[in-house]
């Protein structure tokens, strides 16, 4: 059963033990299951723009330091980027930026499933949740290495806390994937110090000199990723409420800490009127499970309430933000599960064991709890891919422009950001309409974020057709209807759109329609058009 277990095991959930022979037959298949219903889903992705802009930022420049500088301000520290180009150098080839994510997610996945000390149950939800099957393992982004740095934490923590500098160089790697793991980095150097404190006091001891040294090498890294990401060039993608800490900010975030992490819920469960009690259960309840070691809910409480503040001051979460918080529980989790955390002096936890013992064993449940719904929701995600429906379009859009002979064609589109993974299939030149340049990663900035017409478009195109002397291929992810009245639709980070029908029959009669790409996972969904 679930929650039964020795007396001495420090959670109901975990095992305390090292996995014996027959469970290690057990653990190789579930992470052979894992591989292969991952690899099935990797091989049938296709890119999408956040993807390939990673790419191309990382291939630009002559040397990595003209890469770094390109960088500069693109909202995350530099370690995936260095990553993609060392890998491309190597090999050569785009295939570098879904293998090496796929790469680093089977790492994580293969030292989960033979080094996590826990039980089959928690082993088999958490490696087939949405967030290690899909998110971190098929896309391929930053938000993996997140991932396998913090089980390569709890992996190396008990040997590793009391030799040399390992768990600093792996800290400083952490807060250089993404800024929110800057976040979970101080969560887990927190945890460290608290256990440290329990065991040394105050007294400066070799341990805390040790400790101090870690902590040099993730202040070098924090102050890295601070360097790489300031001041924002993106100034369109940040929060409207960016810089704006106050009390009042402080406050609003801890009272919003389930909307702030809604993705962990299935999209369609929201219909439900408890779903927000369900899933602040979950988030809210999971670090009691750790209530007996100080460290461990220390660090999970600081990183539920420190998240929603930077969703809401730096800029919103979506579910690979929201994942690093149960990435980082389930670390916490291993790490108690292996008799690390700390104890609480006699008598100042302030709970009596009995009711101690009903918070942990609610904590329990929620955590489980989160992880299968996590699991629930990888079910939509083999749901998809079975039926077909491609994340993006950009790989039948590369094959329509060669189908069609138009393989020199500009190719432009009426949101600019459609078309940055172009790149990774075709070698067309792509016009930005609203900076008007040529270009393969669209700058996020408010000096672009203006309302374009589409009659300013149909006017950029034939300009770009007389001065080029090429045909120009048009992606808009309209459906254009002269009948309908005049609209105005956003476009995210990089403003609005509008028309009118005149401008719809000006458009219409000026290109000739070329395809309907549609539906895909994504907004990247559209109609082609060439100018005539």
């Amino acid at each position: 059963m679930l929650l039964v277990s020795p007396p001495e095991t420090p959670l109901p959930l975990v095992a305390a033990s090292d996995p014996v022979r027959g469970e290690r037959w057990f653990r190789l298949a579930l992470f052979a299951a894992w591989a292969l219903t991952a690899g099935w889903l990797a091989a049938g992705h296709v890119m999408w723009r956040d993807e390939v802009r990673a790419l191309t930022i990382a291939l630009a420049g002559d040397d990595v330091r003209a890469m770094l500088r390109g960088l500069q301000g693109e909202g995350h520290p530099a370690l995936w980027y260095l990553l993609l180009r060392g890998a491309h150098a190597l090999f050569g080839v785009r295939e570098v930026l879904p293998g090496l994510a796929f790469a680093i997610a089977a790492a994580a996945a293969a030292l989960f499933a033979l080094a996590a000390p826990f039980r089959p149950l928690v082993l088999g939800l958490t490696l087939f949740g949405a967030f290690f099957l899909d998110e971190y393992a098929v896309l391929a982004r930053n938000y993996g290495v997140s991932m396998l740095l913090m089980f390569a934490f709890a992996a190396l923590y008990g040997r590793w806390r009391t030799r040399g500098v390992g768990l600093g160089v792996v800290l400083a790697l952490l807060a250089n994937t993404n800024v929110p793991s800057v976040l979970i980095a101080g969560a887990l150097a927190l945890f460290w110090g608290i256990e440290l404190l329990g065991e040394e006091g105050w007294r400066w001891t070799p341990a805390w000199r040790r400790y101090a040294a870690n902590m040099a090498l993730l202040l070098l890294g924090v102050v890295a990723c601070f360097v790489a990401v300031y001041p924002p060039a993106q100034d369109a993608a940040v929060s409207p409420m960016a810089g704006r800490l106050s009390v009042g900010t402080v406050l609003l975030a801890a009272g919003n800490i389930t909307a702030m992490f809604s993705a962990l819920l299935p999209e369609r469960w929201w219909e439900w009127p408890a779903s927000p009690l369900l899933l602040a259960a979950m988030v809210i309840g999971s670090p009691l499970g750790l209530i007996r070691r100080p460290a461990a809910v220390v660090a999970a409480v600081a990183v539920m309430v420190a998240m929603p503040l930077f969703f809401q001051i730096v800029y919103p979460g979506v579910y690979r933000h929201q994942a690093l918080y149960v990435c980082l529980l389930v670390t916490l989790y291993w790490l108690v599960a292996s008799r690390h955390g700390g104890r609480w002096p006699a008598g100042r936890s302030g709970l009596r064991p009995a009711v101690q013992a009903a918070l942990v064993r609610f904590g329990q449940v929620a955590f489980v709890a989160l992880l299968a719904v996590q699991a629930i929701m990888s079910i939509s995600v083999v749901g998809v891919r079975a039926a077909g429906v491609p994340y993006s379009r950009s790989r039948d859009l590369a094959a329509l422009l060669q189908r069609e002979r138009l393989g020199h064609a500009v190719v432009m589109a009426d949101a600019d950001v459609v078309l940055e993974p172009l790149p990774h299939y075709a070698a067309n030149p792509v016009w930005q309409t609203r900076p008007h340049r040529f270009g393969r990663v669209v700058a996020f900035t408010k000096a672009n974020a203006y309302n374009l017409h589409l009659g300013q478009i149909l006017a950029d195109a034939r300009a770009v057709r007389a001065s080029t002397g090429r045909p120009v291929v048009i992606v808009t992810q309209l459906r254009l209807d002269p009948t309908a009245p005049a609209q105005t639709w956003s476009q995210g980070y990089v403003g609005e759109l509008s028309t009118t029908p005149a401008e719809v029959r000006a458009f219409l009669a000026a290109t000739r329609p070329l395809a309907r790409f549609a539906p895909a996972q994504t907004d990247e969904s559209y109609d082609v058009y060439l100018l005539r």
